[in-house]
Parts: structure tokens; C-alpha cells; sequence
């Protein structure tokens, strides 16, 4: 019992160590699609945060959400100077959905028991919608509250970020769909055979 303590504590912390490398050093989480003073990339980091949940359950995924949605925060202050980046100054936007991909892939997880090819692919797919949904639900909410004219519909400003969301959405539900089943595959047959 112990000693799976502090394998979970280790890869936390592991995997915690990759996601601020992730968020960091470019072109490591976030995988620009073209115009970066836009801010239009494909983020990968959900991908970390959904294995992660795979390996150590819901509350592993939902530290690891919190983690790539305080450094995210942060780094949309300090590092980011792409108008994208200005979604993220809101730390319930930046915070709240990543914590939501790690606990609902955790708990789906926990449910199905499933490491097949399809399988991972729906869980990789599944955290880019995820993050997605929320980002965007958050986003509409926050301008419908504070009474921000964002929400009416001859506003361009709505428009654009609708569409960069849905952009990055549908690239990163693809991308998640092809890439994790063969990043997320090895590694979990591995971890499951060790322990």
C-alpha cells in the first residue's frame, strides 16, 4: 500500500514536471497552426493530463488539470503575447476545463476498463472535446454576466473567437483521435504490466 503511494506521488509528479515543460518550451504542448500573433494552435497537453488519468485515476487527472490550468494562467500573463492568450487571463476559463478533462476521463475510465485501440482513441478525443466545451460555454457565460457585448450576433469579435474555437476544437479532437491510441497504447501496456 505504501509503496503504490509512492509510485502514484512519483508519477504525479512526473507527469506534473511534463506538463509545465509542455506549457513552456514551445512547440512542446502547443503546436501553432499558422498566424501565432493569433493565437491558433493545437494544444497536446490535454493528452498528458488524459494518460495521466488512465494511470492514476480521477483525482490524479483533476491535480494534473489544475496544474496545466494554473501554469497556463500564468504563463497567458507573463509569456503569452498572442491574442488567444487573452481568453486564458481568466483563471476560471484557464483552470476549471482542465481540471474537467482530467476527472471525466478518470471516472469514464474508471468504468469502461478499456485500453484498446478504440478505446484510447475515444478517450484522446474525448479530452480535446472536453476542453473545448467548456472553454467555450465558460467564454459565453462570462460575457453574457458581465454584460460584455461579445454575445450579441453582429459583434465580430464573437465571431472570431467562435471560429478560433472551433478550429483549434475540431483539429484537436482529430489530432487526439490519431495521436493518443499510439502515445497512450505502450505506455499503459507497460505501466500495467510492471504493477
Amino acid at each position: 500500500m505504501r509503496q503504490n503511494k509512492l509510485n502514484n506521488n512519483v508519477l504525479l509528479t512526473l507527469f506534473a514536471s511534463i506538463i509545465v515543460i509542455q506549457i513552456l518550451v514551445p512547440f512542446l504542448g502547443y503546436i501553432p497552426l499558422g498566424m501565432s500573433i493569433i493565437g491558433i494552435q493545437i494544444s497536446i497537453i490535454q493528452f498528458t493530463v488524459a494518460l495521466a488519468a488512465l494511470l492514476l485515476g480521477p483525482k490524479g487527472g483533476a491535480i494534473l488539470g489544475g496544474i496545466w490550468g494554473l501554469v497556463s494562467f500564468v504563463h497567458a500573463w507573463t509569456l503569452n503575447y498572442s491574442i488567444g492568450a487573452i481568453i486564458f487571463r481568466n483563471p476560471v476559463i484557464a483552470i476549471i476545463p482542465r481540471i474537467l478533462v482530467g476527472l471525466i476521463i478518470g471516472i469514464l475510465f474508471k468504468k469502461i476498463k478499456k485500453t484498446n485501440p478504440a478505446s484510447l482513441a475515444l478517450y484522446g478525443g474525448l479530452a480535446s472535446f472536453i476542453n473545448t466545451l467548456f472553454v467555450t460555454i465558460l467564454i459565453y457565460l462570462f460575457t453574457i454576466f458581465f454584460h460584455l457585448p461579445l454575445h450579441h450576433e453582429n459583434n465580430l469579435l464573437w465571431w472570431i473567437l467562435s471560429s478560433l474555437v472551433g478550429v483549434n476544437g475540431i483539429a484537436e479532437i482529430i489530432t487526439g483521435i490519431i495521436i493518443f491510441p499510439i502515445i497512450a497504447g505502450p505506455i499503459i501496456k507497460h505501466y500495467y504490466h510492471i504493477s
